[in-house]
């Protein structure tokens, strides 16, 4: 398992240096001015600015603070909400079939709307990360629910086990793997759509920033803010939540 992981980094490094290499190659040829194709240095001075200036730290904590509060409110309600469709069947049928139909929705989408309701504001932000979050993570709770052997609930229930402690000791250890899963898809939603929706506020953010290079064309600016917001994904994804979903299946 080491030498084989170690073969995929390997693999990721010389893929991001290929593409530096292709970056750098294109920006020395000139085949695009630098206000539209900016070096990897010029990016690379960008990103020391913010850093050094600490003009980036508050659209840092700005975002994070909206993620983390819209991604565990979506958790719960989609959590909460999984959990009743499987349970009733006339949710199933009804709010269970919506949920597939607006999971397809992107997240600009809703924009509009949350303008119209919340204005330029928190609220609109929270609220298109809240949606677009708690349907992956819904459905990931409904489809476990249903993927649980019929045998095991009966074996709990004949133990004993009944409502709140079917689901303390049956149901819910049942579903963690994919419960987990079904976090690191939220978390997905959760971040592509916080930056959607950051776009069209006023205010501190990483989206704001972005959208502030792209008003000044800076593209400097929007590379760097790219960049950061690659790493943050890429951090959260394949290294909190993949460690996380790799020793709950150790244990399962």
């Amino acid at each position: 398992m080491t030498e084989k992981s170690g073969k995929s980094s390997q693999t990721r490094v010389i893929f991001l240096l290929s593409l530096l290499l292709l970056w750098y190659v294109i920006c020395k040829l000139e085949i695009y001015p630098p206000y539209l194709l900016p070096s990897p240095s010029m990016v690379l001075n960008t990103l020391k600015r913010g850093f050094l200036d600490g003009a980036y730290f508050p659209a840092l904590f700005q975002s994070s603070k909206r993620v983390l509060i819209g991604y565990f409110t979506a958790v719960i309600i989609g959590s909460l909400l999984g959990l009743a469709i499987s349970r009733f069947k006339q949710l199933s049928n009804s709010i269970g079939e919506s949920l597939t139909a607006l999971q397809s929705i992107p997240s600009v989408a809703w924009v509009p709307l949350a303008l119209l309701w919340f204005g330029i504001s928190e609220s609109a932000v929270l609220f298109i990360v809240i949606l677009e979050a708690f349907i992956p993570c819904s459905l990931g709770v409904q489809n476990a629910v249903k993927n649980i052997p019929p045998k095991l609930i009966l074996a709990g229930r004949s133990l004993g086990c009944e409502s709140f402690d079917l689901y303390k000791r049956i149901i819910i250890p049942a579903i963690l793997p994919q419960l987990i899963s079904s976090l690191r898809l939220s978390w997905a939603f959760a971040w592509r759509a916080l930056i959607a929706g950051e776009l069209f506020i006023n205010g501190s953010g990483l989206g704001q920033t972005l959208e502030l290079g792209r008003s000044l064309s800076d593209m400097s600016e929007v590379i760097a803010m790219m960049l950061i917001i690659a790493v943050i994904g890429y951090v959260a994804d394949n290294i909190l939540f993949r460690k996380l979903e790799e020793s709950v299946n150790h244990y399962s």
